[in-house]
């Protein structure tokens, strides 16, 4: 039988009113080329996807299913589903941190005089299905930072019960070529992988995945 493979994929965006909304640059290549190296060594694969452009979509055809979501909440609600029943997470997703703590009904004018507005947090969803997993599953995260990276990258490591995370900088969004680091529980230093492409970089984290599955 086939092992599943539940891959978070792109941006989400949180919206202020019907039109605008707050989100990020992130394209979903990345989740992309792990779900296609994923299915390349036969994996079944589920893709929770942000909205991205179409030719940033994997084509799974009978080897898996993409969802397709919009906000932070939606993600999460989508995954929460799907995670019980799949052996191993990538957590790929650059979902967004903060949403508008209220959603205007209509177009807000921008004639009106200066606003503030107010966030809310959203659900941190690899802490969230961290309590949920179970001995037999895995998780790979990933750590975006600007600084003081591997440190940060560690405590995520520990608080979001992750198995493994990789560790990339801002310049990763939307570019085709990133230098990337490897984190996981056995490392006593991170594992430097150094500048490479996007489709490398999701062979390698499959590739150290698949190991724990014996998927070859």
């Amino acid at each position: 039988m086939k092992k599943k493979l539940l891959i978070l994929s792109g941006p989400t965006h949180e919206y202020l009113d019907p039109v605008r909304y707050l989100g990020n640059a992130s394209s979903g290549k990345m989740g992309a080329a792990l779900a296609r190296a994923a299915v390349h060594i036969g994996w079944d694969v589920d893709v929770i996807s942000g909205p991205v452009h179409p030719s940033n979509l994997p084509d799974l055809q009978e080897n898996g299913t993409i969802h397709h979501v919009t906000s932070a909440e939606e993600m999460y609600a989508a995954a929460a589903r799907l995670f019980p029943d799949v052996n191993a997470a990538i957590f790929a997703a650059a979902v967004a941190d903060f949403r508008p703590a209220q959603k205007a009904s209509q177009k807000m004018d921008h004639r009106d005089q200066a606003c503030s507005l107010q966030l809310e947090p959203t659900p941190d969803i690899a802490a969230s299905l961290g309590l949920e997993k179970q001995p037999s599953q895995k998780s790979i995260g990933f750590a975006l930072q600007s600084h003081d990276g591997a440190q940060k990258a560690q405590e995520k490591l520990v608080n979001k019960n992750l198995d493994a995370i990789v560790l990339n900088s801002p310049n990763a969004i939307a570019a085709d070529q990133a230098a990337y680091q490897w984190i996981d529980h056995e490392s006593t230093s991170p594992d430097n992988w150094g500048v490479l492409s996007k489709t490398d970089c999701a062979q390698r984290i499959i590739q150290h995945l698949s190991k724990w599955f014996d998927v070859t």
